[in-house]
């Protein structure tokens, strides 16, 4: 047994101390890691676009989000127009947040990843796959773990709003959008970044023109 394991029961009325030690820590961290990129006018960076309380590799991809988590870099509605100039970005991630957002939304947030993106960058979202999901009622899946991937995880009355889903796109749906968009190359790609299960989403990929 561990000294941790054995003194348990005395620290764990304690917890909330390390706990808002840590959170004030990693805040100090994302807040002078999005100043450093600010000062850059955020050329070159990575987006990781609502990444919240579980971002994606931080440190090499800006955490964006509504809510100021501690681990959040950026905080902005990202309904509305990002605070970056134009042709900025490197390359954007946005996993399961477009399902939590109307269509309208959906398709202004599509716009202005392109808008963002510098020549030749790319964009990566994973979202919901309402095929997959569709064939799994049929098929007699797991009705409680299906639910969750259509209708979202509720979590709390405070937060039914943005935990819960709006508006979800097939794969081919979805890459027309971007196409439409102006994106070119758009595809299906291997479910690869480890967040989500590939029976019940999918990743899709596209990239901005080169000039």
């Amino acid at each position: 047994m561990s000294i941790i394991d054995r003194y348990y029961k005395y620290i764990r009325p304690f917890r909330f101390l390390y706990g808002g030690m840590k959170d004030a820590r990693t805040n100090a961290k994302c807040s002078a890691r999005a100043e450093e990129w600010k000062a850059k006018k955020f050329n070159g960076a990575k987006l990781d676009v609502c990444g919240g309380r579980n971002p994606y590799k931080p440190g090499e991809y800006l955490n964006v989000d509504a809510v100021n988590f501690p681990q959040v870099d950026l905080v902005f509605d990202v309904t509305e127009t990002f605070p970056i100039d134009d042709n900025m970005i490197a390359e954007i991630l946005s996993a399961a947040t477009l399902e939590h957002l109307r269509k309208e939304h959906n398709i202004h947030i599509m716009k202005e990843f392109y808008r963002v993106l510098a020549p030749g960058g790319r964009v990566r979202i994973c979202t919901p796959d309402i095929e997959a999901i569709a064939k799994g009622i049929l098929a007699g899946d797991d009705l409680d773990y299906l639910n969750q991937h259509l209708f979202g995880k509720y979590k709390s009355d405070d937060t039914e709003d943005l935990d819960l889903h709006k508006c979800m796109f097939p794969a081919g749906a979805m890459i027309e959008e971007l196409e439409k968009i102006g994106f070119e190359r758009g595809a299906r790609i291997p479910l690869d970044i480890g967040l989500h299960d590939p029976k019940y989403n999918f990743l899709v990929e596209a990239y901005k023109p080169k000039m």
